[in-house]
């Protein structure tokens, strides 16, 4: 049933929050600061990640107001994605493609590295929470599907502005060759 509620379409949402040793919780935000962005980004080199956050919370607030702020008993590593298919085949990926997570989660309660998946998968699942609330941009698109329909919208404006001016013969020609 959670496989259920973290899902919209075929893309799955992940949430998980562990407890970080707070002597450490400075250098881990500093390292998740500095972490680069964009395709330079660790996580970029996931094929099947729409996309994902990590964050530390250290207290929690009341967004409607009339609550004090509750400060967590630990501060909480938190690291949201969504990505395409299976959970277990994504965070085998994490363990092949990304040893900057043994980073960010190494100070961790309990963390115990990527090295054995069994050990890492186990470790993600106990610190899953089941998403209330899920929405995917494109709940039947692959991050493939995403990314060649945004190549085929830079081809199909740089044609348009290639063959301003040219006669319907002209552009239907053009057209046939170049996108059809």
């Amino acid at each position: 049933m959670a496989e259920y509620r973290n899902r919209v379409g075929q893309a799955y949402g992940l949430t998980t929050f562990a407890s970080i040793d707070p002597r450490f919780v400075d250098e881990v935000q500093a390292y998740i600061d500095g972490l680069p962005l964009g395709p330079e980004s660790p996580l970029a080199r996931l094929e099947q990640l729409h996309l994902s956050r990590i964050q530390i919370f250290r207290e929690l607030v009341d967004q409607g107001g009339g609550h004090e702020v509750d400060v967590l008993e630990a501060p909480q590593l938190v690291f949201t994605s969504s990505f395409d298919g299976d959970l277990d085949r994504y965070l085998d990926a994490i363990c092949d493609r990304v040893p900057e997570a043994d980073t960010w989660w190494g100070h961790c309660t309990g963390y115990p590295g990527r090295s054995d998946k069994a050990a890492f998968r186990a470790w993600i699942r106990a610190h899953r929470l089941d998403a209330q609330l899920f929405a995917s941009a494109y709940p039947d698109a692959t991050v493939q599907d995403v990314r060649s329909a945004l190549a085929l919208r830079e081809r199909i404006v740089a044609f348009a502005a290639e063959t301003q001016g040219l006669d319907a013969a002209a552009l239907q020609q053009r057209f046939l060759a170049e996108l059809a």
